[in-house]
């Protein structure tokens, strides 16, 4: 039987890759995602289930029909994400409370719908997708950093808590990955800094890595993939970097 693996925003970007790596790879993969519906999973070749994973009850319900048309999540990828970017004093609350809801408060509740589940089989993988703007900080970006530190602090926890049941949880820290929502940053950082997108770039994006060029959505997927398997077992509570060098050593 295939072990079932939700990925959060599995819909676009990296958690699409990812989907379809886990699928490629014998996962029965399932895309959680505000774009729900047979058009979608037509368009992009995966099942999808709609969740609005700031709300309590749509992940629960998003929960239970995965369960009734896929069987019992045994992977959880925590992907879903977004940015805005603009001063702290400038930084509008519905923002600040969107972005914090999405990645920190979505994760909670995904973790939290997905564990009763994992500790009846002795046996679970969540994967969260942080960010190096987990480990530190760039101008303009109080609400993405507040929340990607936060990943990391609640997988440490959730990796204490059930550790005994066989379950592992971990982080994967990108640097900057080439998706639309990365070419979005890079037209608003060039607004912000007046200065050319190409500028933001070599200068803003990739000055801080030792590796001068972006991470693939590929890269990431992979990554994912080592941390459910087998090899994995005995590692859980880690931060994996994955960003050309940028933030080595923290």
């Amino acid at each position: 039987m295939k072990k079932i693996a939700v990925v959060t925003g599995g819909a676009s970007g990296i958690g699409l890759e990812i989907a379809r790596k886990m699928r490629s790879a014998g996962y029965a993969a399932v895309a959680w995602d505000l774009k729900g519906g047979e058009a979608v999973e037509k368009e992009i070749d995966l099942p999808v289930v709609a969740c609005d994973i700031t709300s309590e009850s749509s992940v629960a319900a998003a929960y239970a029909e995965t369960v009734k048309r896929f069987g019992e999540p045994s992977v959880l990828v925590n992907n879903a994400g977004l940015q805005f970017m603009s001063p702290v004093d400038e930084f509008p609350v519905e923002k600040w409370n969107q972005l914090i809801g999405v990645m920190l408060t979505g994760t909670f509740l995904c973790t939290k719908a997905a564990i009763p589940a994992m500790k009846r089989a002795k046996f679970g993988r969540i994967v969260n997708i942080s960010s190096i703007h987990g480990k530190l900080a760039s101008p303009f970006k109080a609400a993405y950093v507040s929340a990607k530190h936060g990943v990391i602090g609640f997988s440490k926890v959730v990796a204490l808590e059930t550790a005994e049941h066989g379950i592992t949880v971990n982080t994967i820290c990108p640097g900057f990955v080439d998706t639309p929502l990365m070419r979005k940053q890079v037209k608003t950082q060039a607004e912000l800094n007046k200065i050319s997108e190409q500028e933001v770039i070599e200068k803003i994006m990739l000055a801080p890595q030792c590796i001068k060029k972006f991470t693939s959505t590929e890269q990431i997927a992979d990554m994912v993939l080592f941390l459910c398997s087998d090899s994995a077992s005995t590692i859980t509570g880690e931060a994996y970097s994955m960003s050309g060098g940028w933030g080595m050593g923290q």
